[in-house]
């Protein structure tokens, strides 16, 4: 089955980089949601999708086409496929050297026997925020309760993230399972494990401080043991008046699994709203 998703992908991205976005359209299922850095918000559904693809071809065209280190975990009727992508074009001699590095995360489900992505989430490696970033952000009166599946990760997440805030990056390796990836705004790759991750979060580890945390439209896909929570995020520092001095704006996937009965992290993709190249 690794090989098959792994093919799904390659033949899709194949067709995209001779400006033939249909490919993953073909791939995708009713229900996709979509992320990458020229958008200010995700796309919900295909038809959203679909009208987005229609903006892009006949548009993107490049030669070099890398994937590094492709790694594909099969939880029952779901797969989690991450990697590094590396899209380039030739200089005036041939050789390949205008390069541009992506993280990638793509969640595929199966059903009705074929396999078809539900989740997209696209990045620049090591990316940076623009000078300026508009977002529509909905407004909840009175504020949402999250119920079910919903209710249970959001509960870990925001836990995790109210320590992250005060400079406590360990609230999320608690929730980590062994066998987590990641992805951030300044990670060269991806980051394979725990063991690995407990290491970078040691170098942020009472660094990271700001004053209110928003979740933005959360969302969960579901498939057996294995869970996709998506939102936008703003982290934000008031001033000593209590006016806000700044915020950043996040998009954020999280895909956990349930071991032992508890759900735990299996990846983590965050990227800046609009992020640009760096």
């Amino acid at each position: 089955m690794d090989d098959t998703i792994l093919f799904l992908e390659k033949h899709a991205m194949e067709r995209w980089r001779k400006g033939d976005p249909w490919g993953f359209a073909e791939i995708s299922d009713r229900d996709i949601i979509y992320v990458d850095p020229g958008l200010t918000r995700p796309l919900l559904g295909f038809k959203e999708f679909e009208a987005h693809l229609k903006t892009l071809e006949g548009k993107v065209n490049y030669q070099g086409s890398e994937f590094i280190d492709p790694r594909v975990v099969i939880v029952g009727d779901a797969a989690l496929l991450t990697y590094n992508y590396c899209s380039s074009i030739p200089n005036s001699e041939g050789v390949l050297t205008e390069r541009t590095p992506w993280n990638a995360t793509e969640v595929y489900f199966r059903r009705d026997a074929h396999w078809r992505i539900v989740h997209s989430h696209w990045s620049y490696t090591r990316h940076r925020l623009p000078a300026n970033t508009e977002i529509p952000i909905p407004i909840e009166n009175p504020p949402v309760e999250y119920q079910e599946v919903l209710g249970e990760v959001m509960a870990l997440e925001s836990a995790a993230m109210e320590r992250w805030r005060k400079g406590d990056p360990r609230g999320f390796l608690e929730i980590c399972a062994p066998e987590v990836t990641y992805f951030d705004t300044g990670t060269p790759q991806r980051i394979n494990r725990r063991e690995a991750l407990k290491t970078e979060y040691a170098q942020r580890e009472g660094k990271i401080f700001y004053d209110v945390m928003d979740f933005i439209d959360p969302r969960v896909q579901s498939c057996g043991d294995l869970v996709v929570l998506t939102y936008r995020f703003l982290s934000t520092w008031l001033g000593p008046d209590g006016s806000v001095s700044h915020r950043t704006p996040w998009n954020c996937t999280e895909v956990f699994t349930r071991i032992e009965g508890r759900w735990r992290i299996l990846h983590t993709h965050w990227s800046y709203i609009r992020g640009e190249r760096g």
